[in-house]
């Protein structure tokens, strides 16, 4: 006889007589509404994993959170730098084509104006045909307690004046 076997005939109860499921026991499929509570829940030892996920939740959601405010604070530092060297673009085409401080500065605070504190340095101040200008622009950032300065140099030759052909033009 096999196991199958011999474990019906137990349940079976005595030859010729059939048992009949207990209208008031709880169907063995459905979970048992009285489990975990009472003295018997006390000794249900390590195997109970109830809670668990909620423990889980309470130590892993600071470390998200904390991630995710870094991840931002790194696409802030990185928009800066974009609008950085966007600044010392456009201050660069402007000073190569007009004279002085004044315009060039205003092309650069135009070109990023959420850079507040943006510094912009032209040189030289005065220019002529085919000199050399450098405009560099720098801004001071933090991310969380280390402070950056994000700093962009454009080089550009200075254009001719429409109109004159003598280097010495152009005042």
């Amino acid at each position: 006889m096999n196991r199958r076997a011999r474990e019906a005939r137990r349940s079976a109860g005595p030859p010729g007589h059939h048992q009949e499921p207990d209208p008031g026991a709880p169907d063995p499929g459905e979970p048992d509404p009285h489990r975990g509570h009472g003295p018997a829940a006390r000794h249900r030892g390590w195997n109970d994993r109830r809670g668990s996920l909620s423990l889980e939740a309470v130590l892993i959601l600071p470390v998200i959170a904390m991630l995710a405010i870094g991840l931002l604070q790194v696409a802030a530092i990185v928009s800066d730098v974009l609008l950085v060297h966007e600044a010392a673009r456009a201050g660069a085409r402007t000073a190569a084509t007009t004279s002085g401080t004044a315009p060039v500065v205003q092309a650069a605070r135009s070109a990023a104006p959420e850079l507040d504190a943006m510094t912009v340095q032209v040189d030289p101040i005065v220019r002529r045909d085919g000199d050399i200008a450098r405009v560099e622009v720098t801004i001071d950032r933090t991310l969380g307690p280390v402070s950056h300065t994000l700093r962009a140099r454009s080089v550009v030759r200075v254009e001719p004046a429409v109109g004159t052909t003598r280097r010495d033009a152009v005042p």
